[in-house]
């Protein structure tokens, strides 16, 4: 069984050749200013750990990460990392909890992006997906780690909690 750290970082560390810009996807997003190298750290998260309480109670949006069962890293507002958008083909994932590695070589001017299934553990969430790629779901879950396409396209690249949720043999849909 995987497990993560008990004490996260408090603060979220964004890689110098990445940027805030305009999205096409939604909003705001992150850029690369300059080429990353697959492997390469882009992003590492931080802030409060909180209960599945807590976050229930939270008025979106917001930007939270399941890093236990029952326990999630709410990310500070005020954090750049905080707009990194989803994708359904996403070029970072993750190489632990906290840390989201290239996927692949990613060029100046890519919108950096996951794939947020791989870091919500909350079955009863749910957003309508903007994304654009050729592998778009249209609608990502809570509940999308059960999938084989994501489970065979990710591996080992989940947070900690959904990652004991494959190993244990979580059903597929």
């Amino acid at each position: 069984m995987s497990t993560s750290p008990v004490q996260p970082p408090a603060e979220c560390w964004l890689h110098p050749r990445a940027e805030v810009r305009d999205s096409p996807i939604q909003g705001f997003g992150l850029f690369a200013t300059g080429p990353l190298r697959a492997g390469e750290s882009v992003q590492r998260l931080g802030g409060t750990v909180i209960d599945d309480a807590a976050l229930a109670a939270l008025e979106p949006p917001h930007s939270s990460v399941t890093i236990g069962e029952g326990r999630h890293l709410l990310i500070d507002p005020a954090e750049p990392v905080r707009y990194g958008n989803h994708s359904c083909e996403p070029n970072l994932w993750h190489a632990d909890a906290f840390t989201l590695v290239a996927r692949r070589d990613i060029a100046t001017g890519e919108e950096l992006t996951s794939d947020y299934a791989t870091l919500t553990g909350v079955d009863e969430w749910a957003m309508d997906c903007r994304c654009g790629s050729g592998l778009c779901r249209g609608r990502v879950t809570g509940r999308d780690w059960r999938l084989p396409s994501l489970r065979a396209a990710y591996g080992r690249h989940w947070t900690p909690p959904l990652l004991d949720r494959i190993e244990a043999g979580g059903g597929g849909r």
